[in-house]
């Protein structure tokens, strides 16, 4: 009876650190991805330097040089996108414009509130 109780106990304190450790590897995760979908540059620049690094085994100075070169590369990115912006908003608003037109009014105020919603938790740059 003793050698159950033990076993059982072995087995529930297993299974509680196997979910504990895969409930912060599910938050840690989400973080992560979280923080790539808000748009951090540096979250992103550091994923891809250690994807990279894992991949083609780069050597301390060559990930350097490749954080060096994406850095770049999101900034250069990012004056396009800054050009652009004022395009692609005008884009998005004809395309909004003409959902809306589609829609019964009921629909139309909850499309509304949507896409307030989007402009609160994505406001453009």
């Amino acid at each position: 009876m003793k050698n159950i109780k033990a076993i059982i106990g072995i087995i529930l304190v297993f299974l509680l650190g196997a979910a504990s450790g895969s409930i912060a590897t599910y938050m840690l995760q989400r973080e992560r991805v979280e923080a790539l979908i808000k748009g951090k540059p540096e979250v992103r620049e550091e994923l891809i330097v250690s994807r990279l690094t894992k991949k083609l085994d780069l050597d301390a100075q060559q990930q350097l040089q490749v954080r060096s070169i994406v850095h770049e590369n999101h900034l250069a990115m990012q004056q396009v996108r800054i050009k652009f912006r004022p395009q692609i908003q005008a884009i998005l608003e004809q395309g909004q414009t003409r959902i809306a037109a589609t829609l019964r009014p009921e629909q139309q105020e909850k499309f509304r509130q949507i896409i307030a919603e989007r402009r609160k938790h994505h406001p453009p740059e």
